[in-house]
Formats: structure tokens, C-alpha cells, sequence
């Protein structure tokens, strides 16, 4: 249904992403050969978090739409597998909390069996269950795990939730499970808009340890800075928000950015990520095919996603 597109045969060296992928349940995806270079889709078909959050609603169709756009990308190396996890994990009623759970444990599943995962979304609320799935895998190996979290956002995503998780809380509540277990918040942030943070996220950011980048600074980020989260985690959190980028590239979004980041300028940044980390987990947030322009949002992403899974395998 989302995988279709352009069929110029069936060698070998004119494959595209949708004659490959195979869809299936989770209980198929756990029997996949340990051993294969693979990546899985993880979708979330909600925007419930950006509803509590009070944004502009349409994101919960995201993850079709990247699909579709990844769909027709050529095929480079038969010996990367590529699968879809075949159900999208849903929002029953107003539940967040029930469906991040069920994502956690997928994530987490998945990554015991070797899997890059990629997780479509939805809001960016996302990137909370994400990280508990990292997290759940993380501390079945040790006690102590090393996550890092590199959040390509115009927002920090640090506000209070004492009525409830949202789209703007998870970076919080991951600081707060962080202190709980006795374990290092190590959480980074480029592309931060200044007026699009209130002085108790920058002041909250700071008093935590945030180490963060503003939109504008992106050109000129010392590249021992990323190499430097990079070394000291064993695992990473690559989390984009697709508001980070600039309107005119990303049209589609719940909260557009007038000088937002001009994409080329992060891609170098992103794909050192995908080459480098020891071990990555991604999540994509917030595009909103509701206020996009021939699915131009879903596009830069879909080639931003394929960018950072073929350079993870390089």
C-alpha cells in the first residue's frame, strides 16, 4: 500500500526500495537472520502528542509520506536488507502513554536482533519511547549504559509535564529517568531557535548540562564538538525533529521556521553521525503532509533518511 513506485525490471542494478522491502509482523521480524545488514521502519501513526502540545494537528500521516518518497530511491547493495515493521503502532482514544510503551518494546526487541531502526512518526513525542527502547536493550548488556542523544530541533522540548507527556516534554522526562537510574544526561541540541524557547527552557538547559547549537551556528560547529558525544557513548539517539530546517525546505511541519537550517549545511553533520556511531537508533518527527507543497517536506527527508542508512553501512 505505501511501497510502490517505478519498476525498470528486476536486475540486480535496477532495483529501487520498493521491490525489496519486505513487510512483516514483529513475530517475522524477530526470526530475521542475526547476521544480515539490515534496517527496519517503525511507524507511528499518531499526532496526539502534538495535540496536547497545542499544535497544528496533520503529522500523524507523516510516515506515509516518507514512505512514498523512499520508495523509488535505487537500490546500491544487495547486501543491505531492507524491512517494514508491517502494522503501525496507533493511538487508541487519547492513550500516548500505552502506544509509547508498545514502541519502546519494539525498538528494543528489534535492536537485540540487530536491526538499524528507523522510526517514522507522528509527533516527536516519539523520541521518548525511543529512547526507553534504547534504553530497555542498553541495560539488559550493562548496568551503566553510555546513550548519547543528538537532537536536530528548534526546540529544546524540555517543558514541565505535570498534566501529562506531549510533544515538547520528552527531553525532560528523559532527564528525569536519567537522574532515577543514577545515569549520565547526555543530550545535544542543533539547530536551537532563539525565539522559539522560552528563558526557562534555555535557563532549564543549562542548569542540566544541555550542550546546544543555535540554528545559525551549524556552518561552523567544530567537528571534534560531535566527535566528542560520539566517542564517549556507546549508543546514540539520532532524533530529527523536521522543524529544524528552514520553511523553504520544509514547508511541512507543525511549527515552520523562518530561519531555520538550510539542509545542506546539516547534512555533513548528520551523515559523520551515521558513519561514526557505535551504535544508532533514529527517530523522525513532525512532518506534516496537511501544509506541505508536492510533498516536498517528505522528500528532503526520505533523502536524508536513505543519506544516513547507506553511510551507517558504509
Amino acid at each position: 500500500m505505501y511501497w510502490n513506485g517505478r519498476v525498470d525490471g528486476e536486475e540486480l542494478d535496477v532495483l529501487r526500495i520498493h521491490q525489496v522491502v519486505k513487510a512483516m509482523s514483529i513475530e517475522e521480524l524477530l526470526e530475521v537472520d542475526l547476521k544480515e545488514k539490515k534496517v527496519c521502519f517503525v511507524s507511528f501513526n499518531s499526532d496526539e502528542g502534538v495535540r496536547r502540545n497545542s499544535g497544528r494537528l496533520g503529522a500523524k500521516d507523516g510516515w506515509i509520506h516518507v514512505k512514498k518518497a523512499l520508495s523509488g530511491f535505487p537500490i546500491f547493495r544487495d547486501d543491505l536488507k531492507f524491512y517494514d515493521l508491517k502494522e503501525p503502532i496507533e493511538v487508541i482514544g487519547h492513550d500516548l502513554e500505552s502506544a509509547h510503551a508498545k514502541m519502546s518494546k519494539v525498538v528494543s526487541d528489534l535492536k537485540k536482533r540487530e536491526f538499524l531502526v528507523v522510526v517514522l512518526g507522528g509527533g516527536h513525542d516519539i523520541a521518548f519511547a525511543n529512547y526507553c527502547g534504547i534504553l530497555d536493550y542498553a541495560l539488559e548488556k550493562e548496568s551503566n549504559p553510555k546513550i548519547g542523544i543528538i537532537n536536530f530541533d528548534a526546540h529544546f522540548d524540555m517543558r514541565e509535564y505535570t498534566n501529562g507527556r506531549n510533544s515538547g516534554t520528552m527531553f525532560l522526562q528523559i532527564a528525569d529517568i536519567c537522574e532515577e537510574k543514577k545515569l549520565n544526561f547526555d543530550y545535544n541540541v542543533f539547530g536551537i531557535q532563539k525565539f522559539s524557547n522560552t528563558k526557562r527552557l534555555f535557563d532549564r538547559a543549562d542548569k542540566l548540562g544541555v550542550k546546544y547549537y543555535f540554528a545559525e551556528e551549524i556552518r561552523t560547529i567544530p567537528s571534534d564538538d560531535l566527535y566528542s558525544i560520539l566517542k564517549r557513548n556507546d549508543y546514540i539517539q539520532l532524533t530529527l525533529c523536521t522543524d529544524v530546517f528552514h520553511i523553504t525546505s520544509a514547508p511541512g511541519v507543525s511549527a515552520p521556521q523562518t530561519f531555520g537550517v538550510n539542509p545542506r549545511n546539516a547534512l555533513p553533520l548528520l551523515k559523520t553521525i551515521a558513519r561514526y556511531s557505535k551504535n544508532l537508533t533514529i527517530d523522525v518527527a513532525e512532518i506534516n503532509p496537511t501544509y506541505d507543497y508536492d510533498d516536498r517536506t517528505s522528500r528532503l527527508m526520505a533523502n536524508i533518511i536513505y543519506e544516513l542508512i547507506l553511510c551507517h553501512f558504509e
